[in-house]
């Protein structure tokens, strides 16, 4: 191979997402885990697997399927801490703005582990006896909902910084996880308190399905922007931000 047909392939190579194989292995395990969930229900029904039922469960807590949306962030909060060490001086946005963005990431990670949201259960009690009414939903629905509010107003200021194709990727990863995270939960909430069990079991495979898709935009986002380079003199492989 000529030096110019090397410097053509390592330019082919230089915006190729380095997470671009990881990405479509995570996509194929996130559907794999939720059709097992739907396969397993439906045979439970028939012969009850306990066992096997509950490891791909995704409305229960402690199981595989928690372990994976919680990997999912996880690896979300690594891209981006990746990012935060690659940003320089004067970078915008800046390594304070993309380690915010860890955070953020690493706390939905532990709240998926341990459930942390399930604690403003009590608030949303408080609220209601305040008000005197009644909610249709989860309790914690009503303070999440404050919570995730300030937090989207937080984040779309956060994203001005950044590039265009790099800030609509993250905010539309954003806006697919709250719509599991807080819309489709709230939904299933009504439909348990009235036991519309056919319609909470699916609904509950959206909500953990829109979870982890939203995790997986945001990666294929941040894979855009974080890109392997390699040195075709060395051979060695870099990553650095892409520019723009």
């Amino acid at each position: 191979m000529t030096e110019l047909q090397t410097r053509d392939r390592v330019v082919r190579d230089l915006e190729r997402p380095p997470t671009r194989r990881v990405l479509w292995c995570a996509a194929g395990g996130t559907a794999a885990l939720l059709l097992a969930d739907l396969g397993t229900r439906a045979y439970n029904h028939y012969d009850p697997i306990p066992s096997v039922r509950r490891l791909v469960n995704v409305d229960v807590e402690a199981n595989l399927a928690t372990w994976w949306n919680s990997a999912l962030l996880l690896a979300v909060a690594g891209v981006a801490l990746i990012a935060a060490l690659l940003s320089g001086r004067g970078s915008r946005p800046g390594r304070l703005s993309w380690l915010g963005l860890v955070g953020a990431a690493g706390l939905l990670s532990v709240d998926e582990t341990i459930s942390l949201h399930e604690r403003l259960g009590q608030v949303g009690k408080s609220w209601k006896q305040w008000a005197g009414g009644s909610l249709p939903t989860h309790a914690w629905v009503l303070p999440g909902a404050l919570l995730a509010g300030a937090g989207t107003v937080c984040a779309v200021l956060w994203a001005r910084r950044l590039p265009r194709d790099l800030r609509r990727g993250l905010l539309g990863a954003l806006a697919v996880y709250l719509s599991g995270a807080l819309l489709a939960e709230a939904f299933n909430g009504w439909a348990h308190a009235h036991g519309h069990s056919t319609v909470l079991m699916l609904g509950t495979i959206v909500e953990e399905g829109l979870e982890m898709s939203g995790c997986l935009v945001a990666l294929a986002a941040l894979g855009r922007y974080v890109v392997m380079e390699r040195d075709y003199t060395s051979g060695r492989m870099a990553l650095r931000l892409r520019d723009g």
